[in-house]
């Protein structure tokens, strides 16, 4: 497959998020979700029906295939383990950490998010056994 826009991505993951709140997904939710107009959802999921990552039809509503799902799950694993660091670890205002996660989601692959979720792991369980380092951590973290 070739490789997706950020854009893409970013309609799959929001169709990934979607099918959670609501029973079908349709492109006035991906429009309310994005904070994008109509006629770019309608764009995109053309695109990506073309691509053979969503069925859908006129008017109805929008499905990830197997693959599309596959793909959707991967941005959003990595836009998790991101959020988590820039608002756990890294002490970033939610929005912030929202934001930046979303920017970054895109530009890292498997091995890269692997290591930075290990490293997250090694963090968290240093701080829970060893006291002095979550205290000198948070103090290192606390300076702008």
């Amino acid at each position: 497959m070739t490789a997706l826009t950020e854009g893409l991505q970013d309609y799959l993951e929001a169709i990934l998020l979607c099918e959670r709140k609501h029973r079908f997904v349709r492109t006035k939710h991906l429009a309310e979700r994005l904070r994008v107009k109509s006629p770019s959802v309608h764009t995109a999921v053309k695109e990506l029906t073309r691509l053979e990552l969503v069925e859908h039809e006129s008017y109805g509503h929008i499905e990830l295939t197997p693959e599309g799902r596959k793909e959707a799950e991967s941005v959003y694993s990595k836009h998790k383990v991101l959020y988590h660091f820039f608002a756990e670890t890294l002490g970033l205002p939610d929005a912030l950490a929202e934001e930046t996660a979303c920017g970054i989601e895109h530009h890292l692959d498997d091995k890269t998010i692997g290591k930075i979720t290990r490293l997250l792991d090694f963090i968290e369980r240093k701080a829970k056994e060893d006291p002095e380092f979550d205290a000198e951590l948070k103090k290192v973290l606390e300076h702008d």
